[in-house]
Parts: C-alpha cells; sequence; structure tokens
C-alpha cells in the first residue's frame, strides 16, 4: 500500500497486444495511464473509450462491475493502477470517468498530473482517499522539488532511466518508497541533450485499513473474497455455488472471446493486510 494505491502494474514497451477479455472487480478504482499505444476500454456501465497517451481512465467497481481492455495494433506502454476504496464508500455505484490532461512546465521538466494534486497542477477525476498521481518528464539534469504533504507516503516509479529520489537512486522498472515525514520531494534524472527521462510518482494519506487483494477483487475477508469468487463463476456458468449472479453484470465480449475464469482458491483461508 501507498496511501489507497494497492496495486501498479508497469507494462511495457511491448508490440504483444493486451488482450484481457471480460472480468469482475470490486471495491477499486481501476487507473489507466498510457505512456505510448491504445487502449479501448469498455465496461458493463456502457462506457466505451479509446485511451490514448495523455488520457487518464477510471473505473470505479463499487460494489462489483466488469469491463474489458483490448489494446489496438503497435507498442503499448505505462501504467494501470488500482487504488481501494475506503470503507465508507467502498460499496457505492459503479462509475466510469475519462480526462485529457494539460502537461505543465515545473522547472525544466514537464509535468502530467492524472490524479489529485501534485506541484502547481491538478486533475478533476475523482477519487475517495487523499492521492496523487503524476507522470514527470526529465529533459535535464537539473532536480525537481514539489512540497508535499508531511502525512502522506510516496512512490517513484523509474520507468525509462535512473531516477535520484534525494539521495537514494531508483534503477529504471524499480519503484521506491518514501514513508511520511517530508514536507518537500527532490527528483533528478540525468537526461542527456534531446532525451526523456520518465518517471511516475504515486502518493496519499496511509488508508489505515486491512485489506485483501486477490485476483481481481479488493475485500476485507476471506469469506467476501470466496462469496464474489463463486458469484464471478456462476455469473458466467462456470459453477453454481453462487447466490448472486446479478452481483456481476457482463460486459459485452469482444471478438467472441468468453470471460476470465477465476483462479481456484488457495487451500487456506486469506488474512489481510495490515
Amino acid at each position: 500500500m501507498i496511501g489507497g494505491w494497492c496495486v501498479l502494474d508497469h507494462f511495457g514497451p511491448d508490440a504483444a497486444p493486451l488482450r484481457m477479455a471480460c472480468h469482475p472487480h470490486t471495491c477499486l478504482q481501476t487507473v489507466t495511464w498510457l505512456f505510448d499505444g491504445e487502449i479501448r476500454h469498455r465496461d458493463a456501465l456502457g462506457s466505451d473509450e479509446l485511451v490514448h497517451p495523455g488520457e487518464v481512465a477510471i473505473m470505479t467497481a463499487g460494489w462489483g462491475t466488469t469491463h474489458t481492455e483490448y489494446s489496438t495494433p503497435g507498442p503499448l506502454h505505462g501504467v494501470q493502477l488500482w487504488t481501494a476504496l475506503p470503507n465508507n464508500v467502498r460499496f457505492n455505484q459503479p462509475g466510469f470517468e475519462y480526462f485529457a490532461t494539460e502537461p505543465v512546465r515545473m522547472g525544466d521538466h514537464e509535468v502530467a498530473v492524472f490524479v489529485g494534486e501534485f506541484g502547481d497542477s491538478d486533475s478533476p477525476v475523482q477519487v475517495y482517499s487523499p492521492l496523487c498521481a503524476a507522470e514527470i518528464r526529465f529533459t535535464t539534469a537539473d532536480p525537481l522539488e514539489v512540497e508535499i504533504p508531511e502525512n502522506w507516503e510516496f512512490g517513484v516509479l523509474a520507468d525509462s532511466g535512473t531516477v535520484q529520489v534525494d539521495d537514494t537512486e531508483v534503477p529504471a522498472g524499480a519503484l521506491g518508497y518514501l514513508a511520511p515525514g517530508r514536507r518537500r520531494l527532490r527528483l533528478q534524472a540525468h537526461a542527456n541533450a534531446g532525451e526523456i527521462v520518465r518517471a511516475v510518482v504515486i502518493g496519499g494519506e496511509p488508508l489505515g485499513e486491512d485489506l485483501i487483494v486477490w485476483w481481481a477483487f479488493v475485500g476485507h475477508s476471506h469469506q467476501e473474497i470466496a462469496a464474489w469468487r463463486a458469484n464471478w463463476q456462476m455469473a458466467i456458468g462456470a459453477e453454481q455455488d453462487g447466490d448472486n449472479p446479478g452481483n456481476f453484470p457482463l460486459t459485452p465480449r469482444t471478438d467472441n472471446e468468453p470471460e476470465l475464469t477465476a483462479p481456484p482458491l488457495p487451500p487456506v483461508r486469506l488474512r489481510p493486510r495490515h
């Protein structure tokens, strides 16, 4: 966990197509942000959007919804993040939001804020706990310093090169973590002339809730996860142990590709992260 962020999937650059047939989610928001390529997002709410670089797509799962994700031909590179919904709103109605960001200059560097507020810019998309997320494109070796809330924790993902966070180097492909207790964030990348070094910064106030993140679900107990799995399997006709097949309305198929089946539960009780 970094604030309410509970999953960061860093993918590409890759020419292999993304094909994610219909699958469910609960009690989370999916946040899709691309550096290169396109993804077509469709969901059970009727949303149908082609997501491009510089555009953020956020799906709120609430009590339960489904979506599909298919890339267009060509390289695909970006991140998908999940943020856990706090207990008081985790069973809200599902929803979808789409927003094209406006990058700003901060010193020598270009910053695109796609969730919350970071530095001199912000994003209007709705999230349900104090959070931020931004892509930074370093163009020189000059440091970037940003004031941050002292009670927040942060993560810095180095994408295309090494990024220095205060005095610590975060190599490409790694995620650096910063605990609460600082008022400024100092970032630096040694970008040569004509080169861009990319990083993604995520942050938030610690959520303070015990969670289970298993397959496509965020829950609070083993019983919740088991019930949602059974309801999903019942909805797609794979098993008949669920008691609420309407828990997950299905997204229309693409190329008649069948829905994803849930993996079997492990032969132990799932325990929450503390």
